[in-house]
């Protein structure tokens, strides 16, 4: 049952992402996964525990996939329903590996008294330590001090994390002995949860869907902290709410078996130590915000939705109404109104560089001084002039017909845009999703265009959106970004959670994003994270709008994951600094 129990908290924490919202149900789920660990005794269980709990959630968070492989004839459609369990048994072994440290963390004993070789506790409160270690507690709380000393400095949001690091350090300190294995526990995990999903978001080019820390975009307040430890330490985030929850549940229990209501108020006091950074980051959220100083107007943007599903995309006979539907949605231009005009990721079918036909037909839609940003495919030559291979790109047209930039996307999709082990793969009969028989190649990396008078605009192809701390030239950092995808391929769930993504990208880097997608969810999402303007899924429709500010470069945007990284460690050292002081 325990093996069961792992499994279905997995799916049950998957109910926190989009599109079901249920964020209590992802912290019930991931207090169940530590309340699994801590009962724990040898290494192997750890790491099946956590491999089944990982294997659920990305089992559920993931079944898009499976409904992509009905769009293409390459492959038979049920192969999706393979595919998904595969996948999701290949990235839970990130999350399954980063736990085994958790034994030695947090197993900790005294030489010659009796050992504390386990996670289970001896009361239900927590793997009770000897009452011998009562005296590694040091008398005063020096880090409250540190705290307060650096707290003297800097803006409120510098006062706040000084503030939060002491009283996160106050339970390390101060808790009764019977709690600290589960806090060393819970912030052990945090810290190797934080671990396994940044390597997860790079080894073999990386699949960072859906981080766990995605849940708290339900509550903006939190998911604003990833202005400063990104969304992979938001995940380290959830693993310290859900421990906060279990050690409130398991102290009312024992309290309530003992019949002692001053017990349970005092082991309610932990986790009220805990939560309450929380608390206080929900009152200076927002209080210094600073806007990036603006050196051009706002560019006034159209947002195309042409709602054009996937089996007709490609089909020749529809095109003179494709035409029709993305004639309509683009409008007239004004002469005096200069517009960003924002099609989907490969609205156009045409090699436009090839076709000057076709850049002209585009031009009799655009006004004077209008601009089309439209995905489409380029032809790369080899040397002696041949086709050798395509790249998905980004076209800038003007009203004359001139492609003025082009952008070529620089994370493709494994077994969608391109086929690893090609030879292999196509010696047992798998092929790529993307239609075509030329390969796909990257382009380089993130990139921002000088469009005048827009400003500089930042690209993301579909996909690229998703990978943490790699969406922007940090040399030439842009007033916005343009995320243009085709979501058809991506069923029911896949994409409220593309959108997601976008959502916590314009939180770590401070940055408005417009999102332009074949069937939705197109969408204007400003600095902060909020949608300010959508169209849902199924919907032919445009959007009109001016393009929110940017922020000033936040911490995150200034220093990416290294940030995520470096509080994964600092949680791991607290929970190895427990270790030393009980030996």
């Amino acid at each position: 049952m325990t093996w069961i129990f792992a499994f279905l908290a997995g799916l049950v924490a998957a109910l926190g992402l989009q599109p079901y919202n249920l964020w209590g149900c992802s912290l019930v789920a991931v207090a169940g996964w530590l309340a699994l660990l801590r009962q724990t005794q040898k290494t192997w269980q750890i790491f099946a525990l956590s491999w089944l709990f990982a294997f659920g959630f990305f089992w559920l968070g993931l079944d898009w996939i499976a409904t992509s492989f009905t769009h293409q004839a390459a492959m038979p459609s049920w192969l999706g329903w393979v595919a998904v369990p595969l996948l999701s048994c290949y990235l839970a072994c990130y999350i399954a590996l980063f736990t085994l440290p958790l034994r030695f963390l947090c197993l900790s004993f005294r030489r010659g008294e009796k050992r504390v070789d386990s996670f289970q506790s001896s009361d239900g409160i927590g793997d009770g330590a000897d009452s011998g270690d009562v005296d590694a507690i040091p008398p005063r709380l020096l880090p409250v001090e540190k705290g307060a000393a650096v707290a003297r400095e800097g803006t409120m949001k510098s006062r706040f994390f000084a503030g939060a690091a002491a009283f996160w350090s106050l339970p390390v300190f101060s808790i009764s002995l019977s709690q600290i294995p589960l806090w060393r526990l819970t912030l052990a995990l945090a810290g190797c949860l934080t671990w396994g999903e940044w390597i997860k978001s790079w080894v073999f080019t990386g699949f960072p869907w859906s981080p766990l820390g995605a849940i708290w975009l339900n509550i903006l307040p939190i998911a604003h902290i990833a202005r400063w430890i990104g969304s992979y330490g938001l995940s380290a985030l959830v693993v310290i709410a859900a421990g906060i929850g279990l050690s409130c549940y398991d102290g009312i229990k024992s309290a309530i078996e003992k019949r002692q209501a001053r017990q349970a108020i005092r082991s309610l006091l932990p986790a009220f130590w805990m939560a309450l950074p929380f608390l206080g980051w929900a009152l200076v959220d927002g209080h210094d915000i600073h806007w990036q100083k603006a050196e051009r107007p706002p560019a006034h943007v159209v947002i195309v939705q042409p709602n054009i599903p996937q089996d007709e995309k490609y089909d020749l006979r529809y095109k003179s109404r494709h035409d029709a539907i993305f004639e309509k949605l683009s409008g007239k231009g004004d002469p005096h109104h200069p517009r960003l005009i924002l099609w989907p990721e490969d609205a156009v079918q045409s090699y436009l560089e090839e076709e000057p036909l076709a850049r002209a037909a585009l031009s009799r839609l655009l006004g004077k001084n209008d601009l089309l940003l439209t995905g489409g495919d380029a032809l790369i030559p080899d040397n002696s002039g041949h086709i050798a291979s395509v790249r998905n790109s980004l076209f800038v047209l003007d009203a004359k017909g001139d492609i003025l930039d082009r952008y070529d996307k620089a994370h493709l999709v494994p077994f969608g845009e391109y086929m690893p082990f090609r030879k292999w793969a196509a010696y047992v009969g798998l092929g790529r999703l993307v239609a075509g028989d030329i390969e796909f190649t990257e382009g380089a990396q993130p990139e921002s265009l000088d469009l005048v008078p827009f400003g500089l605009v930042g690209i993301q192809i579909c996909y690229e959106i998703v990978f943490s701390g790699r969406v922007v030239d940090r040399a030439h950092r842009p007033d916005f970004i343009f995320n243009l995808s085709n979501d058809s391929w991506f069923g029911r769930s896949g994409p409220p959670q593309h959108l997601a993504q976008a959502r916590l990208r314009a939180i770590e880097e401070g940055l408005p994003i417009a999102r332009a997608t074949s069937t939705g969810i197109s969408a204007v999402i400003d600095a902060e994270g909020r949608i300010l303007q959508f169209l849902p899924e199924n919907t032919e429709g445009r959007l009109l709008a001016v393009m929110p500010k940017a922020l000033q470069p936040t911490f995150f945007a200034r220093y990416g994951n290294l940030i995520s990284v470096l509080f994964a460690t600092a949680l791991l050292l607290i929970a190895l600094f427990r270790r030393i002081k009980l030996r």
